[in-house]
């Protein structure tokens, strides 16, 4: 199957590569819709020495365009050629190797990857179109990268992959309220301080976590979620009782959608959706 996949899609890119010495419209438009499938080093390396004036097709064509290496290579020979206006999203395997880029200048990014990130290496800039942002962290300081990405304006989905999570001062305030409104958490240890979230996430509608210690366990001192609808914690070490509590104390008015999974103890999802109808019938049934 997926060499019949692969065979057709050749098959039509080379019909729309005879396009460019026949002028057809329509091949042209095939072809500039195939482009956006590539990351643009791909693009270059496959097409920048077979077509001709490659670079200003891809401008001509206005082809949304991809970036996952921002290296020496892309610096000196890609990046002076394409319309930065293009590039939709943008994926750093290690920030590490990262050239002096100002990712500031990507203007029309929307989806941002880093790996391998530290304070120190932490970007000056970010596009200011930018909605989704994915974290792989390399670092002890985690909640301090936390509170940058938070910072950031205009963020509505954060990933936060790292090996351990744990906030020191739940009344810790942000200088301003962040914009997210969905929150991922990927950790091998986290630990989620719920007033933390509430005094800096005033926005928050969905929040998702893996391999979460302990999620009863946090006080709240005051304050309840707004938006925030859904929940979906992969726990361990957890008392349903206390969890419902804390969960009805928290998001009250607002939770529609929970499930809970305790990996220590087999709790299954289905039981902990039982038990939170049974507790708070609202949580299952939305209004």
């Amino acid at each position: 199957m997926l060499r019949r996949k692969i065979t057709s899609f050749l098959l039509v890119l080379d019909i729309a590569m005879s396009s460019l010495n026949t002028g057809d419209i329509f091949c042209m438009d095939i072809l500039f819709e195939l482009f956006e499938y590539f990351y643009v080093d791909e693009l270059f390396k496959s097409f920048n020495n077979t077509i001709h004036h490659f670079p200003s097709l891809l401008k001509k064509g206005h082809v949304q365009l991809h970036i996952r290496h921002i290296d020496a290579h892309f610096r000196k020979h890609i990046l002076p050629y394409i319309d930065i206006n293009n590039v939709i999203s943008i994926r750093i395997q290690n920030m590490y190797q990262m050239a002096p880029v100002n990712l500031g200048q990507f203007s029309e990014v929307r989806l941002l990857v880093l790996h391998n990130v530290t304070e120190l290496n932490w970007p000056t800039n970010f596009p200011k179109k930018l909605k989704y942002l994915t974290i792989y962290v390399r670092s002890k300081a985690t909640q301090e990268i936390f509170k940058k990405a938070l910072s950031l304006d205009n963020i509505e989905r954060l990933e936060f992959n790292s090996t351990f999570l744990h906030f020191h001062d739940c009344s810790d305030k942000l200088e301003k309220p962040s914009t997210i409104r969905h929150l991922i958490f990927n950790s091998q240890r986290c630990f989620i301080d719920y007033q933390f979230l509430l005094n800096n996430m005033p926005y928050l509608q969905s929040l998702r976590s893996t391999n979460t210690y302990y999620p009863h366990r946090f006080k709240i001192n005051s304050g309840s979620f707004t938006y925030l609808h859904t929940v979906d914690l992969v726990c361990k070490h957890i008392d349903i009782d206390a969890m419902i509590v804390l969960l009805t104390n928290i998001a009250i008015h607002s939770l529609r959608r929970c499930r809970l999974i305790n990996i220590n103890n087999s709790l299954s999802t289905d039981i902990a959706n039982v038990l939170i109808s049974c507790y708070f019938p609202d949580f299952c049934n939305p209004s």
